[in-house]
């Protein structure tokens, strides 16, 4: 049976919900109606793809860089940018390439007034598809696969890479001032969401590539000038244009990140997005406030905005007040408790599942949610169009993980943690009080060591309830509280790191799902060493996490399947989609905590906050404007 606790809440952006942050005063508060003045919790200020980031720094993304080759509108579909593109042809040659041959307009503009042009959207796909920026810069892009002649110009582990620079791209060519071309490989098609392969948004060559650096493009593909990468990690390092985007396309230039707060101004240079719409508010602050207040000072009128509210004390404040005002969407996303499948015992399937039988969901959504919420049992949100046509399903077929000391137990039993410490005696659940814990035969203690962060009533409400059961289990348990940053860090840098360096097992966070949500990206087994598959998840064939039953399948080949379809066939990707959802949830690489509606509360005066799951404020900026 579906559990809802009222119901539900609103968007927090790949992060743990409710981040309570210690309350900052920063210069730019509100202080006339051409400044818009948005709440946020701890901003990390990685402004250029490539790094684990929170939702706050995409905000900041999405408002200084724009001109995609295809956009998403409020429905969550992929559409052509016309704003960019004058024309757009496809051709499939005998082998069964697909070519996309684009035709931009020549009136786009950087920030800074150099035109905008095609160069410009070839070089963001070398060099963020090159082997010098994994390499060098340490970022991650994915940006290019799926492509001609992707792993030949990047390489991959079987097929190392160490210079990007000279090897041509098969599938990106540079045709004209105004026109280039980007080549499917056929190998992938069909692909479900084959317009992503050819989505790509230009990155300013004049500003990145070091003086003199030129594209060389012929019928063999692209390839970028000697030299052309060797600065790559300059844009990295703290100072570079990770940090400070000095030249940009979108709506609004960045113009500062100090003592948490973002200040941009409206970027006259902006032609419009995919719907030709510009911005009328000129100015933007996102400052982090105590969360535990955010609402108040919507309220007070010291903010105008606050997004993705979840708590239902503070979604009635607002509802009351006449000064402020609430919109809502369901969430496209869901707060889990991430477990390492790499490191210590949670590599263990088993342990994982025992784990989420002793996790008291209920009473996280009760403290976190206040009853607004549902809690959730495989990896979903409640916005997809597949969880949407599979409500029943998931009631009858996914595993719930009932909470039960019982069943912990009897599965621990079955792992190499079924002993006392001389690594001999079996482990008796009679005994679990106090100090008395598990070990392996060679007399290793069973322990999680937990992540989780300062002022944040998910951690402290996992915290509350795994103190008090994971010695009914035999675990030795502790946790350590930190900043966001601290927890990315160590979320995305564990599976690459050696295992002296490794101190955390498990983590609580959230995460919102792409428009095109392909988790081939999060969990196939080719990306364990990257912040794509960060817990080093490997469900292959040759290397299944679980015992395969009779017409199972791993994670690798559902992916796979999943993705290898035509954009049309949704009933079969759905098909795929509950497979998908059974095997993950056998795996239980995260347990999911709860989904919800999100609640986005503005000041009455502020008008067009229309946000829905798929388009976020920063989206939506072109329609907003103070009465």
């Amino acid at each position: 049976m579906k559990k809802f606790v009222k119901s539900a809440f609103t968007l927090v952006l790949a992060l743990v919900v409710v981040l309570t942050l210690a309350a900052c005063n920063p210069t730019g508060g509100k202080d006339d109606e051409q400044t818009l003045v948005v709440g946020s919790p701890e901003i990390s200020g990685n402004f250029m793809t490539g790094w684990g980031n929170s939702a706050y720094d995409v905000w900041v993304r999405d408002l200084i860089f724009s001109y995609g080759t295809y956009a998403t509108n409020k429905f969550g579909q992929i559409v052509l940018n016309p704003t960019v593109v004058d024309s757009v042809n496809t051709s499939t040659d005998a082998a069964g390439n697909k070519t996309y041959t684009f035709v931009i307009h020549d009136d786009l503009l950087w920030s800074d007034d150099t035109p905008i042009t095609a160069k410009d959207y070839v070089y963001a796909i070398l060099m963020q598809a090159s082997a010098n920026w994994r390499d060098k810069a340490l970022a991650n892009s994915s940006l290019g696969d799926g492509l001609l002649g992707y792993v030949a110009y990047r390489g991959n582990t079987a097929n190392p890479v160490t210079q990007s620079e000279g090897v041509r791209f098969a599938g990106v060519k540079l045709l004209g001032d105004y026109s280039f071309s980007l080549t499917i490989d056929n190998a992938i098609l069909p692909y479900f969401y084959e317009t992503a392969k050819v989505s790509v948004t230009p990155l300013p060559m004049h500003r990145l590539a070091p003086e003199g650096a030129t594209i060389d493009s012929n019928a063999d593909g692209a390839t970028l000038s000697a030299g052309a990468l060797a600065n790559v990690r300059d844009h990295s390092i703290l100072g570079g244009y990770r940090y400070a985007p000095d030249v940009t396309s979108g709506p609004y230039k960045f113009v500062s990140f100090v003592n948490q707060v973002v200040t941009l101004v409206k970027n006259d240079n902006f032609k419009g997005n995919f719907e030709g719409k510009v911005p009328t508010i000129e100015n933007i602050i996102i400052k982090r406030v105590n969360s535990n207040l955010d609402v108040d000072l919507v309220i007070s009128g010291e903010i105008d905005l606050v997004t993705g509210v979840i708590e239902g004390s503070k979604i009635q404040a607002a509802q009351a007040a006449a000064t402020s005002d609430v919109t809502y969407y369901s969430r496209n996303g869901y707060g889990y408790f991430a477990m390492q499948a790499h490191f210590g015992p949670t590599t263990d399937y088993r342990v994982r599942q025992a784990i989420a039988h002793i996790t008291d969901r209920q009473y996280v959504a009760d403290v976190v949610l206040e009853g607004y919420g549902s809690i959730v049992y495989s990896e979903y949100g409640l916005a997809q169009w597949m969880y949407v046509q599979s409500e029943d399903w998931i009631d009858a077929n996914i595993n719930k993980y009932d909470f039960s000391i019982t069943q912990a137990n009897a599965i621990l039993d079955q792992t190499e943690w079924k002993y006392e410490a001389d690594g001999v005696t079996l482990f008796d659940p009679a005994k679990a009080t106090g100090n008395y814990f598990r070990h392996n035969a060679d007399g290793v203690v069973m322990e999680i060591k937990h992540l989780g962060t300062e002022n944040n009533a998910v951690t402290d409400s996992l915290e509350a309830k795994f103190v008090e059961n994971m010695p009914k289990v035999g675990i030795k348990y502790s946790v350590t509280k930190s900043d966001f940053a601290t927890l990315l860090d160590h979320y995305y840098d564990a599976a690459k790191w050696e295992e002296k360096d490794k101190v955390y097992h498990t983590f609580n966070l959230a995460t919102t799902f792409s428009v095109t949500p392909d988790p081939y990206y999060s969990w196939h087994s080719s990306f364990i060493k990257t912040d794509y598959n960060p817990i080093a998840l490997v469900d292959s064939p040759e290397n299944p996490a679980a015992p395969l039953a009779p017409g199972e399948r791993t994670i690798d080949e559902l992916t796979i399947l999943m993705r290898s379809l035509d954009g049309s066939q949704t009933e079969q990707f759905l098909e795929y989609w509950r497979e998908y959802q059974l095997r993950w949830n056998k795996l239980i690489p995260n347990v999911p905590l709860y989904s919800n509606q999100y609640y986005d509360v503005f000041d009455t005066n502020l008008k067009g906050v229309e946000t829905t799951p798929f388009w976020n404020w920063a989206a939506q900026i072109v329609d907003m404007y103070f009465e």
